[in-house]
């Protein structure tokens, strides 16, 4: 039993942390990446990486502990397809014709992620 825990906290902390951490070949699709983003820090939330021309986002999970403090900040980096690139206002990934502004996306980190879980007056669950 005592294995299975020390080999499942291992794995979490392997896992937990994959910023940066790109497929092979990403070389080919954005080119020489500036490690530069940190979501420490930050709210839960997806956010476009304007040292990389935006070709790379990031989502920040932050992780809380029994007393509701936060521990630790994920940062899982994921990368857009060939020709597009990540577009804060949308949180998708598009043309550059299509796109906000890449050097803006800072501007809308906030009000963009505030809008995650809330549910717009006068729409119920289903």
């Amino acid at each position: 039993m005592k294995t299975l825990v020390v080999l499942s906290c291992l794995l979490a902390l392997t896992t937990a942390r994959m910023a940066y951490v790109l497929s092979s070949g990403y070389e080919e699709v954005v080119g020489q990446v500036v490690q530069g983003f940190s979501c420490e820090g930050r709210p839960y939330g997806y956010y476009a990486d304007v040292d990389n021309a935006c070709r790379l986002f990031h989502v920040c999970v932050p992780i809380y502990d029994d007393q509701g403090q936060i521990t630790t900040v994920d940062q899982f980096t994921f990368m857009c397809g060939n020709q597009t690139m990540f577009s804060q206002e949308s949180l998708t990934c598009t043309s550059s014709v299509d796109s906000f502004p890449c050097n803006e996306a800072p501007t809308l980190y906030d009000l963009v992620n505030s809008e995650f879980g809330r549910i717009p007056e006068g729409e119920s669950r289903r």
